[in-house]
C-alpha cells in the first residue's frame, strides 16, 4: 500500500509540474524605475525620468516639501518670465510646482506625446557636508496641444539640493535665460492655470 502511494505522489508531482518555473507577470506599472534619492545624482536622474513619463508624483518627489522641511522649496524665475508671469511667478510655492506640471501633462499631445530634459552640467559646482549647488545648460522639449506655445524652452539653471534624513531633494532652482529662446519660467507661467 505504501508503495500505491508514493506511485501515485511521484505522478502527481511529474503531472502537476509543480516545481517548474512559471510564465512571468506582465509588470503592473510601466516606465523607468525610479531611483531612492540617497545620492544627489538620483535626484537629477528622477526628475528627468519623471518628466520623460509624464509622472506627476515622482516629479515633485524631487523637490523639497515644506511638510517635511523647514528650508521649503524657492524658485526664482527667468527676468523676462518674471515680467510676464509677474502675478504668478512672484512667490512661487511647492503646490504650484505640482499643479504646473499636472496642468502641463493634461495638455500633452496624445498619445504618446514626445516630452525630454537634457542637461548639460557646468562645471561650478558647490559641495558641503549637507548641500550641492549644481548649474546646467537645459533644453526642455514637451510636446503639447496649445499650438500659441512653443514646445521647446532652453536656458541655465542652478539647483540647490539639500540631505535631509538621508533624501536629496532640490530646495532652490534658479532659472536663467541664456538664448533667445524661451525659458522653463514661461512655460511654468504659461501652465501654471
Amino acid at each position: 500500500m505504501t508503495h500505491v502511494w508514493f506511485l501515485l505522489f511521484a505522478l502527481c508531482i511529474g503531472g502537476c509540474s509543480l516545481f517548474e518555473p512559471r510564465e512571468a507577470e506582465p509588470p503592473t506599472q510601466s516606465g523607468a524605475q525610479y531611483e531612492q534619492q540617497t545620492l544627489p545624482h538620483a535626484v537629477i536622474s528622477n526628475l528627468q525620468k519623471a518628466i520623460a513619463q509624464k509622472d506627476d508624483l515622482h516629479y515633485i518627489a524631487c523637490f523639497t516639501n515644506p511638510a517635511r522641511n523647514q528650508r521649503g522649496f524657492t524658485f526664482v524665475p527667468s527676468a523676462d518670465a518674471a515680467d510676464v508671469y509677474a502675478s504668478v511667478l512672484r512667490n512661487w510655492t511647492h503646490d504650484q510646482e505640482l499643479m504646473y506640471f499636472r496642468n502641463l501633462k493634461a495638455k500633452a499631445r496624445q498619445p504618446n506625446g514626445f516630452s525630454n530634459l537634457t542637461l548639460v552640467s557646468k562645471p561650478d559646482s558647490v559641495i558641503t557636508t549637507d548641500s550641492r549647488e549644481y548649474g546646467y545648460d537645459y533644453t526642455l522639449t514637451f510636446e503639447h496641444t496649445d499650438t500659441t506655445f512653443t514646445t521647446t524652452v532652453r536656458g541655465a539653471l542652478r539647483f540647490s539640493l539639500i540631505n535631509d534624513n538621508s533624501e536629496w531633494t532640490i530646495s532652490r532652482w534658479v532659472d536663467l535665460k541664456t538664448t533667445n529662446d524661451l525659458t522653463w519660467s514661461s512655460l511654468k507661467g504659461k501652465f501654471s492655470n
